[in-house]
């Protein structure tokens, strides 16, 4: 992954070490000079055209001298001998446009705070009509397995349903290749409850499962606006994210009157995972 914020100074450095060479070489030529004519004027008469032959080749000598030394810095800009072209971004890169990614690959990632260079931007990117799925790191073609992202149904595995498991008010891609998107979908009384496997950041993966009612463990997902209550072992309360998502999660408590002592805490949403309400 590239650290952009070393490029600036990788390229601000060579210029400062020209401009110093260039000062330095100045002076430099400077003194050769005069110290040229005073040789040359002190010569005797007889000695007058060795002398000055001399001090020409002298002085052309160092003239061409610290020309060269001058030309480290060339009169169209620095020359330091490092090239200022970022390359272009491989699988995983970060990146905030196509442009910084090798060809071929797409940045695909949130809009206006950048993203990862991929194998893909969605569906249709795809052969096959199969699907655009974040795995190992950057989003690749999958083969619409369980738990894989999706965008319809048509892009996943048979007998598999392309469901929205997380609701990111568009930000993001929430839908999963999963066994219901609804609950007539379950046999036997069960409830179609959204799952989300945090294996790691570079792994996610989530889905809509089956479930015998109540039977969702605290610190898993649930359906707030729906059969929440239904899913969860205990309660299903919302965890807000800086306001803008909003998502389900099976706690202890709903209020301060479920708690036998101390106050019901909120559900919370974390880098790894979600937290349930507590009674604390």
């Amino acid at each position: 992954m590239r650290a952009p914020q070393s490029t600036p100074i990788l390229r601000l450095f060579p210029l400062l070490c020209a401009a110093a060479l260039v000062s330095a070489c100045g002076n430099d030529t400077a003194v050769d000079e005069d110290a040229g004519e005073t040789t040359a004027a002190s010569s005797t008469a007889s000695d007058t055209t060795s002398d000055e032959t001399s001090t020409d080749s002298t002085t052309d000598s160092d003239t061409t001298t610290s020309t060269d030394d001058g030309n480290f810095v060339s009169e169209e800009g620095p020359d330091t001998g490092m090239t200022t072209d970022v390359p272009p971004g491989n699988l995983g890169d970060q990146c905030m446009t196509d442009a910084e990614c090798a060809e071929d690959l797409v940045c695909n990632g949130l809009p206006g705070f950048g993203g990862v260079c991929s194998e893909c931007a969605g569906d249709t990117d795809c052969p096959d009509g199969s699907n655009c799925t974040f795995m190992g790191g950057w989003f690749t073609c999958g083969d619409g397995g369980q738990g894989q992202m999706c965008e319809s149904d048509v892009t996943c595995a048979d007998d598999l349903y392309c469901a929205e498991v997380i609701d990111l008010g568009g930000l993001f891609n929430g839908n999963f290749c999963s066994e219901c998107s609804e609950d007539g979908h379950c046999a036997n009384g069960q409830l179609c409850a959204p799952q989300v496997e945090f294996m790691d950041l570079m792994n996610i993966s989530g889905q809509r499962a089956c479930i015998d009612p109540g039977t969702a463990p605290n610190d898993s997902l649930c359906d707030a606006e729906g059969a929440g209550d239904e899913q969860c072992e205990g309660f299903c309360t919302t965890a807000d994210l800086m306001g803008f998502i909003q998502l389900g999660v099976c706690g202890e408590c709903e209020t301060d009157g479920d708690c036998m002592m101390g106050s019901c805490m909120p559900a919370m949403i974390g880098f790894d995972g979600f937290s349930g309400s507590v009674c604390g």
